[in-house]
C-alpha cells in the first residue's frame, strides 16, 4: 500500500484555505434550475480546478447552467483513469443564506448546501491542489465531473455520467458521509411512479350507484401498494401525494397518487415494477394507468467496490482514524456510476448532518482528515 504523502497534520495547515473556498461556494447560492447561480459557482470551481493543475471543459446544460469536466494528469500511465463525481446544485432556494449564513463556530461550519455537497467539492479540490504543490499528483489520470442538476435527478447530465463511468475503472464520490464519518458502500435505488385511476362521475346523493368512485378504487390500490414493501430486504414503498375528486357531493371520476420505491437489491425493483404494472382494478368500471419507472438502480456492494473500501479504510488507519461503512436509503449519482459496472465508493465528504435543512453543517475537525484521505486515495488508486 502506498504510504500517504500528506498526513492529517499536514492537511490541517490547509484547513483555512479549504474553508475559504467553501465559504465562497456556499455564499454563492445555487439551487437546481437557477442558471445564473450555478454559473457563478461553476466559475469558482473552474478557477479552483485550474489552480490544482486541471484542464477544464464546460458542458452546456440548457436552462440549468453548465456541468464541469476537469481532467488531471496522473504520474503513472499504466492504469486506467479514476472518476470523481460531484454536484454544485443544492435544494435550498435563493435567500436561504439570510436564514442560514455561512459561519464557523463551536467546531461546526454551517450554510446552505455545505454538507450536501459543497464541502465535498472543496475537500477534493484542496487535496488536488496540495498534491500539485508537492509535485506529487494523482497516480492515475483523474476526471472530476461536477454537475448542476443532481438534486433534480440528473436529467441533463445522466448520459454524460454514464458515459464517463463506462470509461473509468473506479469512482470516488465526495457526497456527505454517514453520521459519524462512515462512507456509504451501499445506496438504495429509486423508482418513481404516478398511478392514475379513471372512474365514473355521478351525483353522490341522487344516484351514487351510477358512479364508480376513482377515490374509493385508489384507496384500495394504496393498501395493495403498501403490501409490496419488504422491510426484511430493505425495500420500502411509499405513497407521497394523493389527488382526486371535484366536490363533496360528486362521485369522483379521477384520482391519482405518486409512488416512491426504494431498494438495496435491483431484483426487488423488478419485482415491485411487475406487481404495479400487472395490478387490476377492484371495481371493473375503473381503469388504472401507471406512468414512470426506474429512476436509478441501487448502488450495490461488489467485490471490486469492497476492495476500494478496504483500501480506503487501511489508508485511514495509517492516517490515524477509523473509517466505517454504512448503507443509506438516499440515492446519488453514485448509483448511476455503479449501474455501469464501475466500482464506486460514496460518502467521502466531511462528517456533519442536516442535509436539506436549516441546520445543515459539517464538523470542522473532519475536514483535514478528508483532505488527507482523498489525497491518499488519489495517490494510491
Amino acid at each position: 500500500m502506498t504510504v500517504p504523502s500528506l498526513t492529517v497534520a499536514d492537511a490541517k495547515r490547509h484547513t483555512d484555505e479549504c474553508l475559504a473556498l467553501l465559504r465562497a461556494l456556499v455564499e454563492c447560492e445555487s439551487p437546481t434550475g437557477d442558471r445564473d447561480g450555478n454559473l457563478r459557482v461553476a466559475g469558482l470551481l473552474e478557477d479552483a480546478m485550474i489552480r490544482a493543475g486541471g484542464k477544464v471543459e464546460r458542458i452546456p446544460a440548457p436552462g440549468l447552467g453548465v456541468h464541469l469536466l476537469g481532467r488531471f494528469r496522473g504520474v503513472k500511465r499504466d492504469r486506467g483513469p479514476i472518476l470523481v463525481m460531484g454536484h454544485m446544485d443544492t435544494v435550498h432556494p435563493v435567500g436561504t443564506l439570510r436564514r442560514l449564513p455561512f459561519a464557523v463556530a463551536d467546531g461546526k461550519a454551517q450554510g446552505p448546501g455545505i454538507y450536501d455537497m459543497k464541502s465535498g467539492l472543496a475537500v477534493v479540490l484542496t487535496a488536488l491542489r496540495i498534491l500539485a504543490g508537492m509535485d506529487r499528483g494523482p497516480a492515475s489520470d483523474v476526471t472530476f465531473l461536477v454537475t448542476c442538476d443532481e438534486e433534480r435527478g440528473s436529467p441533463d447530465s445522466r448520459a454524460r455520467i454514464e458515459a464517463e463511468a463506462r470509461a473509468h475503472r473506479a469512482a470516488l464520490v465526495p457526497e456527505p458521509s454517514a453520521l459519524g464519518g462512515a462512507v456509504k458502500s451501499r445506496r438504495k435505488g429509486v423508482s418513481s411512479y404516478l398511478l392514475e385511476v379513471a372512474g365514473r362521475a355521478a351525483h353522490a346523493g341522487i344516484e351514487p350507484e351510477a358512479g364508480a368512485s376513482a377515490i374509493h378504487e385508489l384507496a384500495r390500490q394504496v393498501c395493495r401498494i403498501y403490501d409490496l414493501a419488504d422491510p426484511a430486504v430493505g425495500t420500502s414503498v411509499s405513497v407521497g401525494v394523493i389527488k382526486g375528486g371535484t366536490g363533496e357531493n360528486v362521485v369522483a371520476d379521477a384520482a391519482s397518487c405518486s409512488i416512491d420505491v426504494r431498494f438495496f437489491v435491483n431484483t426487488e425493483s423488478d419485482r415491485v415494477d411487475t406487481a404495479l404494472r400487472t395490478a387490476v382494478a377492484f371495481d371493473n368500471r375503473c381503469a388504472l394507468t401507471l406512468k414512470g419507472g426506474l429512476n436509478r438502480g441501487a448502488l450495490e456492494q461488489s467485490e471490486a467496490s469492497s476492495l476500494i473500501y478496504d483500501q480506503a479504510r487501511a489508508l485511514a488507519t495509517t492516517l490515524g482514524f477509523d473509517l466505517g461503512e454504512e448503507s443509506t436509503g438516499g440515492a446519488s449519482d453514485g448509483n448511476l456510476i455503479s449501474a455501469m459496472g464501475c466500482p464506486t465508493l460514496d460518502g467521502l465528504g466531511p462528517d456533519g448532518r442536516g442535509a436539506h435543512t436549516l441546520y445543515e453543517h459539517i464538523l470542522v475537525d473532519d475536514v483535514p482528515r478528508r483532505i488527507a484521505l482523498i489525497a491518499a486515495l488519489l495517490e494510491s488508486l
